[in-house]
């Protein structure tokens, strides 16, 4: 057995590394005088449901005693992990979500055996402060809040060495954690400290949640384990279309390069050869030799070239600026999507979701594998990738004006509350009151409810700026409760540095942007809305069905005999009512891809 010594916070830290199977008394008897765990494993990559994925080494602490387990070696490791896990009373993991599909698909040990009795520190540091590093809060990384909370010099020594070894090595950090020898030293020392920083960090971070918040603590991890289970189940891949998809999009970037060439030709300023069509830099000096010499400028000063700009020229008749345009998207579009979904489905054809239960510093999940979030509105192309399983159909849930029905709850506003037991269209009632169209008035509705103002009315609308002062006046003239209300918790904001939501969530706001404060109160108490549906369906017995949440939208595999029903059902467990505002979903059927829901197989 292999000792080492390291420091955190003036302690000293002993890590013993099982090496030989003779080891593993030691450890079980070590394990067995505990009931508390610290608990993390090191893995060959991030992708759980990936063929080739593996379970390299399990680790457990309590305290200042910490333990290495080289579960690739041998099957009696992995016994060892397994028993330790189920005997465990109470196990503190950093982004447990991660850790406990590992356990539930390598190991053995399911997912609802694990949750209840884990402290996931990724979600008590989201409940203490929920901004990232850039967003001026301590950060959500295991890095991050050793440094801000544990010790400084230790977040720089050990979670800093394997960054250090990968420059040495000259690998990627994603390739290392696949490579690296098990009895590498720096790796031991990195690897044995993981689950003592979560046991510390929980000690160190549960007692400064909120009292406002503390409520929501068993309440996210119950989200995080439905979530867990939706990702586990995964989404059925129409591999044959979705191959085909990969292929035209590439085709399609293919054919637009030549003509890019023949237009670059044209010009005669720059070999072709040595033309990038993907260089902002060469594509801002072309423009500027066709005439055109406006462009705004990046953060940092450069000429910005982005897709609003090619869009613009595009419209006004310049074919180059289109076919850079169109390349782009179809290259970016095959790389992001179908090539993506191909790379990481599961040997049974399905992609498997990753759910970031509380990523956003409002609390709003987000989702990568499939990146529903970003797809493209309203279009069924990429979505048609997706089936329902076998004898089954897809349906959406989703619900009506979910953050506009919240803007009613937190504002009070007597005019929202009558359009919405009336059934009226509050779009429309925003264009008429300032005169506009009702897509502007839409527009308008939602960016108060995002915190905007007439600015960025004038920036999406592409309306002049009397035209957008007139929306924004004609939106508080119609909802003047609303208008005081997001005067009330800018003040708020500006005054003590955060706002509570109304379920208690305390959410900080900086004091540049204090009038985004109704925007984060909105936006987080509409998740809540989401998730608390989650939680009603999960009791239900119906998680299994369940394939995305998407912000207000739930997306299901229903058997097509009872789909209707099933829908319905769902939709009855999202469905909610606070302060006399009714949050109504609306069910919805259709084929047997998730495209058909946008359009497609009609």
């Amino acid at each position: 057995m292999r000792t080492h010594e390291m420091r955190l916070a003036g302690r000293t830290v002993t890590g013993h590394v099982v090496e030989t199977q003779e080891d593993l008394p030691a450890f079980a008897d070590w394990a067995g005088r505990h009931t508390e765990f610290g608990y993390d494993t090191e893995t060959t990559s991030l992708e759980v449901y990936k063929p080739g994925f593996r379970v390299r080494a399990a680790q457990f602490s309590a305290g200042d005693q910490t333990w290495f387990l080289p579960v690739e070696r041998h099957p009696r490791f992995a016994w060892y992990t397994t028993t330790t896990l189920r005997h465990a009373k109470q196990l503190y993991i950093h982004n447990a979500a991660f850790d406990l599909q590992v356990a539930d698909r390598h190991l053995g040990v399911p997912l609802a055996e694990l949750f209840p009795k884990t402290i996931d520190t990724g979600i008590i540091s989201r409940l203490v402060d929920s901004r990232a590093r850039k967003e001026g809060g301590p950060g959500h990384k295991l890095e991050e809040l050793t440094e801000v909370f544990i010790d400084p010099v230790a977040a720089k020594q050990i979670k800093g060495s394997v960054g250090q070894q990968c420059k040495e090595l000259g690998l990627k950090k994603a390739d290392y954690f696949e490579q690296v020898s098990l009895d590498d030293e720096i790796f031991q020392m990195y690897a044995l400290m993981d689950p003592v920083l979560a046991w510390v960090l929980a000690k160190t971070l549960l007692p400064k949640v909120p009292d406002s918040a503390r409520h929501l603590i068993g309440y996210e991890h119950e989200i995080a384990r439905i979530c867990s289970d939706i990702s586990k189940q995964g989404f059925l891949l129409d591999q044959p279309y979705t191959n085909e998809l990969a292929t035209r999009l590439r085709q399609e970037e293919t054919w637009w390069q030549m003509e890019i060439e023949r237009e670059v030709e044209k010009l005669g300023f720059i070999d072709v050869d040595e033309f990038n069509p993907n260089s902002t830099d060469n594509v801002f000096e072309a423009l500027v030799y066709m005439g055109h010499l406006e462009f705004k400028q990046t953060p940092t000063g450069k000429p910005q070239v982005d897709d609003d700009l090619l869009e613009h020229l595009a419209e006004g008749g310049m074919y180059f600026a289109r076919c850079i345009k169109e390349m782009r998207k179809a290259g970016k579009w095959a790389g992001t999507w179908p090539e993506s979904f191909l790379a990481n489905a599961d040997e049974h054809g399905r992609c498997h979701a990753n759910i970031n239960t509380l990523q956003a510093r409002t609390g709003r999940m987000s989702i990568t594998g499939i990146p529903a979030q970003t797809l493209p509105s309203g279009d069924w192309i990429v979505r048609r990738c997706f089936l329902a399983d076998e004898g089954h159909v897809m349906a959406s849930i989703d619900y009506a004006a979910q953050e506009l029905r919240m803007a009613a709850v937190l504002s009070g506003d007597e005019r929202m509350y009558r359009a919405f037991e009336l059934g009226e269209d509050l779009h429309q009632i925003t264009a008429d009151a300032a005169g506009v169209t009702r897509k502007i008035g839409k527009m308008a509705n939602f960016l108060v409810c995002y915190g905007g103002g007439w600015k960025a009315l004038v920036e999406q609308a592409k309306i002049p700026e009397a035209m957008a002062r007139k929306t924004i006046a004609g939106f508080n003239k119609a909802y003047p409760g609303v208008s005081k209300l997001a005067k009330e918790m800018t003040a708020t904001a500006g005054k003590q540095g955060y706002i509570e939501t109304i379920t208690g969530r305390r959410l900080y706001v900086d004091s540049a942007r204090a009038y985004s404060a109704i925007n984060y109160a909105i936006q987080s108490a509409s998740r809540d809305v989401t998730a608390r549906g989650l939680i009603k369906a999960d009791r239900a017995g119906l998680t299994s069905f369940l394939r995305l949440p998407v912000h207000d939208e739930v997306v299901a595999s229903l058997p097509k005999n009872q789909a209707n029903d099933l829908a319905k059902e769902i939709g009855e467990c999202l469905r909610t009512q606070i302060k006399g505002v009714d949050f109504v979903t609306e069910p919805e059927v259709a084929a047997r891809s998730w495209g058909s829901l946008y359009g497609a197989d009609h």
